[in-house]
């Protein structure tokens, strides 16, 4: 995984993925696919820009990252990064959230392909990352921090976009499957190919287990827990022409999981979450290739039901569809003009069906004209149809000595969080609401940060330090008084450091280390399931004749759960194996929790002890 500051990758304006039919566990492509990884041109403020312009920091975690680490789920990259934590509810398809630098996990956007996938019908907005499958995705990009300028309401905490990989000239595929502990089975299975004018990547996997107590078996509870999902997912390109392009991506993943709750832990209770996204977009440049116009017509959609005991306890379906408009205009070399204009309607059927209307505006300058230094600034117009208009800032920097190297980043931006469909049409019976709340306002935060990275002992050493600091207010709080109200102010701060260093040509180590200080206002008491400590550490030993060995440490301090209930801080202790047994075959095997440790993300809820997987990858 690199942490470097880099823009988020949107897919509106991603190039066509070159997939390699061979392995990439030798220290000479590792090496070799970061060097490139350096050079490559992304895309910054929706837009492409050069990574000596940007000015904000971005995790990127690779398709190199999945394959050798090994994550089944995108929710164990996404633990591995700076800035980042996560909670679930047990293991194995329990509901999982995504919290960025102490802010609320509803506050995290999520995108697919561009695609937002955040569900309408959840009281707060929110996501479920716990089926989200890594098979077949090229890179996954984390931006730390509020985004509303460019992506809208609920990016106050960050955006999370996930990149599928394209198909390429001529025809080639993979398949992998793997088994191990708690009688798991996973696998899956890919096609792609193309020619100059068309493109395409067709996938299916998934995943069977027996799981394990979703409440934690130290308690007394017995009764395993499965869970079942399969995704599909297909992507064409269309390139008729040099300035004409287009794309159309689906995807599709069906997840069963058996939970606990409250009453008797060994019930019979079952979660189903469907996700179904559809996209088509338009590529057009103009003016010399100094115009680029994109058109993106997006609809998602989310059904989630519960069971218990065989009997239909819970519905709800969470609709979206955005039809959005981006234009990049480079008039002349060192300043570029981005524009856009976005209709977004989401819909929410829970008892009955609600929907609402955001249209919005937005508009960035960047000036490149000083030797090494990048500025940018950008403003966005909101209009929702229920509670008015609201206007989010942003504004970037980014400066390189060239003497040394030193790359200084620094931002300062506003957030905001419309109120879900949830929020605005909930009535609060037992709190004695016959109507719903009628004044809600948006929640707003602003931030800003300040980094610094230098390379050492020819790039060989690399070290990084980010602080943060936001405010939010007026956050969407439930009262059993009043229902939803705009009640809560927070803060967050801390400091983000990282360290990448190559030892030798065959040992390499990464780590980071995050502090967050994350606070209500009002009363000064650390917000709940925010760590106040996380580290994150990893030794990679990699030999020519296609051996990889990797050891992770993560730590993760103690940290607040609901009734101020303390939650002990651990230690965790990974293994990652593999070796190519050709170009195109490879063995890979893991062990998980190497220590046996006993730990919880959430009170009452248990994690997997010691685990061992082991698989096989076949490309053609």
């Amino acid at each position: 995984m690199k942490v470097i500051f880099v823009p988020l990758t949107t897919a509106v304006l991603s190039t066509t993925c070159l997939i390699s039919p061979s392995f990439s566990a030798s220290v000479e492509n590792i090496s070799e696919s970061d060097a490139n990884f350096e050079e490559v041109i992304v895309t910054a403020n929706r837009r492409e820009q050069p990574l000596s312009e940007i000015g904000t920091s971005v995790s990127v975690i690779t398709d190199l990252d999945i394959e050798r680490k090994q994550y089944s789920y995108v929710l164990d990259a996404l633990a591995d990064i700076p800035g980042v934590s996560i909670s679930q509810n047990g293991s194995f398809g329990g509901t999982a959230s995504v919290s960025i630098r102490g802010s609320s996990s509803n506050n995290t956007v999520i995108l697919i392909d561009g695609v937002q996938l955040n569900d309408p019908s959840s009281p707060g907005n929110g996501y479920n990352f716990a089926g989200l499958d890594p098979y077949n995705i090229e890179r996954i990009e984390v931006l730390r921090g509020p985004q509303s300028v460019l992506y809208g309401s609920d990016a106050i905490g960050g955006v999370i976009n996930v990149i599928t990989k394209s198909g390429t000239e001529g025809f080639g595929g993979n398949i992998f499957g793997e088994y191990g502990s708690f009688n798991t089975i996973r696998g899956g299975a890919s096609l792609f190919g193309g020619t100059p004018k068309i493109g395409y990547n067709f996938a299916v996997s998934g995943t069977n287990t027996d799981g394990i107590s979703s409440a934690d078996e130290n308690d007394g509870n017995t009764e395993k827990d499965g869970y079942k999902a399969f995704t599909l997912s297909g992507k064409i390109t269309l390139q008729p022409t040099d300035t004409l392009r287009g794309e159309i991506i689906t995807r599709y993943s069906d997840n069963r999981s058996e939970f606990d709750s409250f009453g008797p832990v060994d019930g019979d209770k079952v979660s189903y979450f469907d996700e179904f996204l559809i996209v088509g977009r338009v590529n057009l440049d103009l003016l010399d290739d100094r115009f680029h116009n994109i058109i993106s017509v997006e609809y998602s959609t989310i059904d989630r039901l519960n069971e218990s005991n065989g009997i239909e306890s819970f519905t709800a379906t969470g609709t979206r569809f955005n039809l959005d408009y981006l234009g990049v205009y480079t008039p002349v070399n060192d300043w570029t003009i981005t524009a856009g204009a976005q209709h977004e309607e989401t819909k929410a059927e829970t008892i009955d069906p609600n929907n609402f209307v955001i249209n919005s505006l937005l508009g960035e300058v960047a000036y490149t004209g000083l030797k090494g230094l990048t500025l940018t600034g950008g403003l966005r117009f909101d209009d929702h149809e229920t509670f008015g208009s609201e206007v989010t800032t942003r504004f970037t920097g980014h400066y390189t000595w060239e003497e040394t190297g030193t790359r200084f980043i620094a931002s300062w931006a506003e957030g905001f969080k419309a109120p879900s469909v949830f929020q605005l049409t909930y009535i609060c019976g037992f709190c004695g609401l016959t109507e719903p709340s009628s004044d809600l306002n948006p929640e707003k935060a602003e931030a800003f940060e300040f980094g610094v990275e230098q390379s050492f002992l020819d790039q060989r050493l690399t070290l990084g330090a980010t602080f943060f600091h936001q405010n939010a207010e007026n956050e969407i709080i439930f009262t059993f008084t009043g229902g939803y109200q705009n009640l809560g102010r927070s803060q967050s701060k801390g400091l983000e450091i990282t360290m990448n260093a190559e030892i030798s040509e065959n040992i390499t180590i990464e780590s980071n280390y995050t502090l967050t200080d994350a606070i209500d206002r009002d009363t000064g008491d650390t917000r709940i399931r925010q760590p106040k400590h996380e580290f994150y550490g990893a030794v990679t030993w990699a030999v020519e004749n296609g051996f990889l060995a990797s050891l992770s440490t993560t730590y993760n301090g103690k940290e607040l759960d609901r009734g101020n209930q303390e939650i002990d801080g651990w230690v965790r202790v990974d293994l990652r194996l593999s070796y190519d047994i050709s170009d195109s075959i490879q063995i890979y095997g893991r062990m998980d929790n190497i220590f046996n440790k006993e730990y919880q993300h959430i009170t009452g809820y248990g994690t997997a002890d010691r685990s061992v997987y082991a698989g096989l990858r076949v490309n053609f």
